[in-house]
Protein backbone atom coordinates (compact mmCIF):
# COMPACT_ATOMS: atom_id res chain seq x y z
CA UNK A 1 0.00 0.00 0.00
CA UNK A 2 1.16 3.53 -0.79
CA UNK A 3 1.71 5.66 2.30
CA UNK A 4 3.16 8.84 0.82
CA UNK A 5 6.06 10.36 -1.07
CA UNK A 6 9.66 10.64 0.04
CA UNK A 7 11.75 13.51 -1.34
CA UNK A 8 15.37 14.37 -0.62
CA UNK A 9 14.24 16.65 2.21
CA UNK A 10 11.10 15.14 3.68
CA UNK A 11 8.44 12.45 3.69
CA UNK A 12 4.87 13.47 2.96
CA UNK A 13 2.15 11.10 4.10
CA UNK A 14 -0.75 10.35 1.75
CA UNK A 15 -3.32 7.62 1.24
CA UNK A 16 -3.23 8.19 -2.52
CA UNK A 17 -0.34 9.24 -4.76
CA UNK A 18 -0.87 10.24 -8.39
CA UNK A 19 2.21 9.58 -10.50
CA UNK A 20 2.16 12.40 -13.07
CA UNK A 21 5.87 13.01 -13.70
CA UNK A 22 5.70 13.24 -17.49
CA UNK A 23 8.71 11.83 -19.33
CA UNK A 24 10.45 11.24 -15.98
CA UNK A 25 7.68 8.90 -14.73
CA UNK A 26 9.69 5.73 -15.38
CA UNK A 27 12.56 7.03 -13.25
CA UNK A 28 10.64 7.79 -10.05
CA UNK A 29 12.39 5.98 -7.21
CA UNK A 30 10.72 3.57 -4.83
CA UNK A 31 8.39 1.93 -7.34
CA UNK A 32 8.30 -1.84 -7.82
CA UNK A 33 9.74 -2.72 -11.24
CA UNK A 34 6.37 -3.97 -12.56
CA UNK A 35 4.81 -0.59 -11.74
CA UNK A 36 7.40 1.58 -13.47
CA UNK A 37 5.39 3.01 -16.35
CA UNK A 38 6.92 2.22 -19.76
CA UNK A 39 7.32 5.91 -20.60
CA UNK A 40 10.14 7.43 -22.62
CA UNK A 41 10.95 11.04 -23.50
CA UNK A 42 9.86 12.14 -26.97
CA UNK A 43 11.82 15.23 -27.99
CA UNK A 44 10.06 18.16 -29.63
CA UNK A 45 11.82 21.22 -31.03
CA UNK A 46 9.85 24.45 -31.39
CA UNK A 47 10.54 28.00 -32.40
CA UNK A 48 8.86 31.38 -32.32
CA UNK A 49 8.82 34.13 -34.92
CA UNK A 50 7.95 37.77 -34.28
CA UNK A 51 4.96 38.91 -36.32
CA UNK A 52 4.84 42.52 -37.55
CA UNK A 53 3.61 45.01 -34.92
CA UNK A 54 1.35 46.80 -37.41
CA UNK A 55 -0.93 43.80 -37.76
CA UNK A 56 -0.87 40.14 -36.98
CA UNK A 57 -0.04 37.85 -39.84
CA UNK A 58 -2.32 35.24 -38.31
CA UNK A 59 -5.06 35.37 -35.68
CA UNK A 60 -5.98 31.68 -35.32
CA UNK A 61 -4.25 28.32 -35.01
CA UNK A 62 -3.35 26.67 -38.31
CA UNK A 63 -2.54 22.99 -38.72
CA UNK A 64 -0.44 21.81 -41.65
CA UNK A 65 0.53 18.25 -42.58
CA UNK A 66 3.55 18.17 -40.22
CA UNK A 67 3.27 21.52 -38.46
CA UNK A 68 1.10 23.78 -36.36
CA UNK A 69 1.23 27.57 -36.12
CA UNK A 70 -0.05 29.27 -32.97
CA UNK A 71 -0.33 33.08 -32.83
CA UNK A 72 0.17 34.62 -29.37
CA UNK A 73 -1.19 37.90 -28.03
CA UNK A 74 2.38 39.19 -27.55
CA UNK A 75 2.92 39.04 -31.34
CA UNK A 76 4.93 35.83 -31.43
CA UNK A 77 4.01 33.03 -33.81
CA UNK A 78 4.84 29.61 -32.35
CA UNK A 79 5.84 26.85 -34.74
CA UNK A 80 5.88 23.27 -33.64
CA UNK A 81 6.96 20.68 -33.34
CA UNK A 82 9.39 17.97 -34.25
CA UNK A 83 8.87 14.42 -33.00
CA UNK A 84 12.19 12.77 -32.23
CA UNK A 85 13.26 9.61 -30.42
CA UNK A 86 16.38 11.27 -28.98
CA UNK A 87 15.97 10.75 -25.24
CA UNK A 88 16.57 13.86 -23.16
CA UNK A 89 18.77 15.58 -25.78
CA UNK A 90 18.15 19.32 -25.21
CA UNK A 91 19.79 20.58 -28.40
CA UNK A 92 18.17 22.58 -31.16
CA UNK A 93 19.41 21.16 -34.42
CA UNK A 94 19.83 22.79 -37.81
CA UNK A 95 17.76 20.01 -39.37
CA UNK A 96 14.96 20.37 -36.84
CA UNK A 97 14.79 24.15 -37.28
CA UNK A 98 14.97 23.78 -41.07
CA UNK A 99 12.13 21.24 -41.11
CA UNK A 100 9.95 23.46 -38.92
CA UNK A 101 10.64 26.58 -40.98
CA UNK A 102 10.16 24.79 -44.32
CA UNK A 103 6.86 23.25 -43.24
CA UNK A 104 5.67 26.55 -41.75
CA UNK A 105 6.63 28.47 -44.90
CA UNK A 106 4.81 25.93 -47.10
CA UNK A 107 1.73 26.41 -44.91
CA UNK A 108 2.01 30.21 -44.55
CA UNK A 109 4.47 31.79 -47.04
CA UNK A 110 4.10 35.20 -45.36
CA UNK A 111 6.52 34.14 -42.61
CA UNK A 112 9.56 34.36 -44.89
CA UNK A 113 10.94 37.67 -43.55
CA UNK A 114 9.90 37.27 -39.91
CA UNK A 115 12.72 37.12 -37.35
CA UNK A 116 13.24 34.00 -35.26
CA UNK A 117 13.04 35.23 -31.64
CA UNK A 118 13.08 32.02 -29.62
CA UNK A 119 13.85 28.31 -29.88
CA UNK A 120 13.33 25.59 -27.29
CA UNK A 121 13.00 21.87 -26.73
CA UNK A 122 10.33 20.05 -24.76
CA UNK A 123 10.03 16.41 -23.77
CA UNK A 124 6.72 14.59 -24.06
CA UNK A 125 5.96 11.42 -22.11
CA UNK A 126 5.37 8.63 -24.64
CA UNK A 127 4.21 5.21 -23.50
CA UNK A 128 5.11 2.00 -25.30
CA UNK A 129 1.86 2.15 -27.32
CA UNK A 130 1.79 5.99 -27.40
CA UNK A 131 -1.48 6.11 -25.42
CA UNK A 132 -1.80 7.50 -21.88
CA UNK A 133 -1.37 5.36 -18.77
CA UNK A 134 -4.24 6.29 -16.46
CA UNK A 135 -5.92 5.03 -13.34
CA UNK A 136 -5.25 2.71 -10.42
CA UNK A 137 -2.45 0.16 -10.23
CA UNK A 138 -1.87 -3.14 -8.45
CA UNK A 139 -0.32 -1.14 -5.59
CA UNK A 140 -3.23 0.16 -3.54
CA UNK A 141 -3.20 3.96 -3.47
CA UNK A 142 -0.92 4.45 -6.51
CA UNK A 143 -2.68 6.09 -9.46
CA UNK A 144 -1.10 6.77 -12.87
CA UNK A 145 -1.57 9.87 -15.03
CA UNK A 146 1.27 9.86 -17.56
CA UNK A 147 2.29 8.83 -21.08
CA UNK A 148 0.09 11.25 -23.04
CA UNK A 149 2.52 11.45 -26.00
CA UNK A 150 1.83 14.62 -28.02
CA UNK A 151 -1.57 15.22 -26.44
CA UNK A 152 -0.74 16.05 -22.82
CA UNK A 153 -1.97 19.64 -22.83
CA UNK A 154 -5.01 18.70 -24.89
CA UNK A 155 -5.94 15.81 -22.56
CA UNK A 156 -4.99 17.51 -19.26
CA UNK A 157 -8.54 18.61 -18.33
CA UNK A 158 -10.19 15.22 -18.95
CA UNK A 159 -7.28 13.41 -17.29
CA UNK A 160 -7.46 15.62 -14.20
CA UNK A 161 -11.24 15.20 -13.95
CA UNK A 162 -11.13 11.42 -14.42
CA UNK A 163 -8.26 10.87 -11.98
CA UNK A 164 -9.86 13.16 -9.38
CA UNK A 165 -13.18 11.33 -9.80
CA UNK A 166 -11.40 8.00 -9.26
CA UNK A 167 -9.50 9.24 -6.20
CA UNK A 168 -12.70 10.59 -4.63
CA UNK A 169 -15.08 7.76 -5.55
CA UNK A 170 -12.89 4.67 -5.93
CA UNK A 171 -14.59 3.88 -9.24
CA UNK A 172 -12.71 4.03 -12.54
CA UNK A 173 -14.48 6.46 -14.89
CA UNK A 174 -15.40 5.15 -18.33
CA UNK A 175 -13.17 7.82 -19.92
CA UNK A 176 -10.01 6.14 -18.61
CA UNK A 177 -11.07 2.48 -18.48
CA UNK A 178 -8.65 0.43 -20.54
CA UNK A 179 -5.74 2.86 -20.16
CA UNK A 180 -4.32 1.19 -17.03
CA UNK A 181 -0.72 0.03 -16.75
CA UNK A 182 -1.78 -3.63 -16.68
CA UNK A 183 -2.47 -3.50 -20.43
CA UNK A 184 1.28 -3.80 -21.02
CA UNK A 185 1.26 -7.22 -19.36
CA UNK A 186 -1.42 -8.39 -21.81
CA UNK A 187 -0.39 -7.50 -25.38
CA UNK A 188 -3.90 -8.11 -26.71
CA UNK A 189 -5.06 -5.15 -24.58
CA UNK A 190 -2.58 -2.63 -26.00
CA UNK A 191 -4.28 0.58 -27.05
CA UNK A 192 -3.98 1.43 -30.71
CA UNK A 193 -3.12 5.09 -31.09
CA UNK A 194 -3.90 7.15 -34.16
Amino acid sequence: RVNGVRTEDETLGAETVVLAAGPWSHDIGGLPENLRPPVRPLKGQMLALQMPPDGALLDHVVWGPDIYLVPRLDGRLLIGATVEEMGFDPSITAGGAMDLLRDAWETLPGIYDLPVVETWVGFRPASRDDAPILGPTALDGLVMATGHHRNGILLAPITARAVADYVLSGEVPTAIAGFDIERFEQPSRAVRSA
